[in-house]
């Protein structure tokens, strides 16, 4: 992620941001800070332009993974993020 400031989207935690990036970097689908991650970038980004162009190919394809959607809580959304996975992806 380029333009924003990852240590906003964890307030909560002591993280840095260069431990973020590195969490980005890895890309790592079965760590759950990545799953995090992704998904607060997902849900906190308003505009999907900024998503494509914050996230590389395959951070995006992970993003976009059901192992990140299936835990956004609402169904709608999860249908949204699905929906632009199929288009964005069409071989997974």
């Amino acid at each position: 992620m380029k333009t924003r400031n990852l240590t906003q989207l964890f307030w909560e935690y002591e993280l840095s941001e260069q431990e973020l990036q590195d969490c980005l970097n890895k890309n790592d689908p079965s760590e759950p800070l990545t799953v995090s991650l992704y998904r607060r970038i997902l849900l906190s980004t308003p505009n999907w332009y900024d998503v494509l162009r914050l996230l590389s190919t395959e951070q995006l394809r992970t993003a976009l993974s059901e192992k990140v959607i299936s835990t956004i809580h609402s169904k709608a959304l999860q249908e949204r993020f699905r929906f632009a996975a199929s288009r964005l992806f069409p071989d997974r």
